[in-house]
């Protein structure tokens, strides 16, 4: 039983991983969308298209994200879970594999048309991936705290690996869409390898112990939920209220700042190969995503403070401290906010704190969410807090747009 819940554990590991891998690439890959999106007859002008597809991209993800999260959490016991899962991981499969052949396809004389099928396909794929990781949270709710920090820690994993990726690409000097072309293949194998964790991890004795021990009746995975009413949903919400609020206060001040404010950061460094190469992937994209996976990882062993804590929530509502420090780093030398941290110390320390806050109190969050309910509740409880987080991921895209205006 310890080796198959070892075997579990990882198996979740790898599809938290899975669940933000549409973001983290379709993000990272900054450069090669510039390259599709650049004016082809003017070099160095950059074009309308190259200044909308970072805002655009960010807030076409969330709002799908965010609707897809929030119809799961009322919606989710009418439709059995594995259908719910296996649909939404195959479809994700299915439209990286389309950015994938995209990459080798000239579009220069189509762009618009280009940027309107990828604007389509990260709506798409974010609404799949929410799907997914709407129900995915509420299967981890059902089994003890420690698989709720697996698919967390996951998710911060899939950042890690994509901009790793990243860097190395830009270490050996390929080109942008041959680059991209090597990202987008390794979504697709990491995703089928996501899709054959959930079909392994779903027939264990250990992951039917713990799905079917929560069911008002006896029956497969496969098996609709029992139906609850509007009233009692409303109740399980207004017991976990708070840490709802919570875990949509921290993605809110999250995404409010990265990375549409933190890109516009300039490095101070006279290297130029740092300041115009490295400095953007490695100190906003590396740091972030490796300082957010520790985050996560220590809160899952220390677990302080306790459920129930006001100490929690107020580490919370300090994080929003975060984004005037941002905005008064190096950037734009034309804006009209002074500069008082113009060193990229500065700047490292700043993402380094942000980072480590954001995996330790969103990770704290998601999970005592579900166990302050009752264990039936449990996985409702779960889809509840994903919806929040897509919330809050929600509202931080949409205040970036203001947020960067004014950098």
């Amino acid at each position: 039983m310890l080796s198959k819940g070892r075997l579990v554990y990882f198996c979740f590991l790898l599809l938290g991983l899975g669940t933000l891998l549409p973001w983290n690439f379709f993000i990272t890959a900054q450069s090669y969308w510039d390259f599709k999106l650049e004016n082809k007859t003017a070099n160095g002008t950059r074009t309308h298209l190259q200044d909308l597809y970072t805002p655009m991209q960010v807030c076409l993800s969330q709002i799908p994200n965010f609707i897809f999260l929030f119809i799961n959490a009322l919606f989710s016991h009418k439709i059995p879970q594995r259908i719910r899962l296996l649909a939404s991981l195959t479809l994700m499969i299915l439209l990286f594999c389309i950015t994938t052949v995209f990459t080798q396809v000239d579009t220069s004389e189509w762009q618009i048309g280009f940027f309107a099928l990828t604007m389509t396909v990260i709506v798409l794929i974010n609404s799949a991936g929410a799907i997914f990781q709407g129900g995915l949270f509420g299967v981890a709710g059902m089994f003890p705290e420690k698989y709720i920090t697996a698919v967390v820690s996951g998710q911060a994993l899939g950042g890690v690996f994509a901009s790793g990726a990243r860097i190395v690409s830009l270490s050996v000097g390929a080109k942008d869409e041959n680059s991209a072309f090597i990202y987008f293949m390794i979504a697709v194998i990491v995703m089928i390898f996501t899709l054959l964790a959930y079909l392994f991890m779903s027939k264990t004795d250990f992951y039917k112990h713990y799905t079917n021990c929560q069911k008002p009746e006896k029956g497969s995975d496969d098996a609709p939920q029992a139906e609850r009413t509007f009233s009692e949903q409303v109740q399980i919400f207004k017991e976990i209220w708070p840490l709802g609020v919570s875990v949509w206060g921290v993605f809110a001040v999250t995404l409010g700042a990265f990375p549409a404010l933190c890109v516009k950061i300039i490095s101070t460094a006279e290297d130029e190969t740092w300041s115009q190469v490295y400095f953007q992937p490695v100190v906003t994209f590396l740091l972030f995503n490796v300082g957010d996976y520790i985050g996560r990882q220590v809160a899952g062993f220390m677990m302080w403070p306790r459920r129930g804590s006001w100490i929690l929530y107020l580490m919370v509502a300090i994080r929003v401290v975060f984004i005037p420090l941002f905005l008064l780093c190096n950037h734009d030398p034309n804006s009209s906010i002074p500069t008082l941290f113009a060193h990229d110390s500065w700047y490292i320390l700043f993402m380094l704190l942000f980072s480590l806050s954001n995996g330790y109190c969103s990770s704290l969050s998601m999970m005592y969410g579900p166990k302050i309910v009752t264990e039936d509740k449990a996985e409702v409880a779960s889809s509840m807090m994903a919806a929040m987080l897509g919330l809050g991921l929600l509202t931080g895209g949409l205040s970036s747009f203001a947020f960067a205006l004014i950098s």
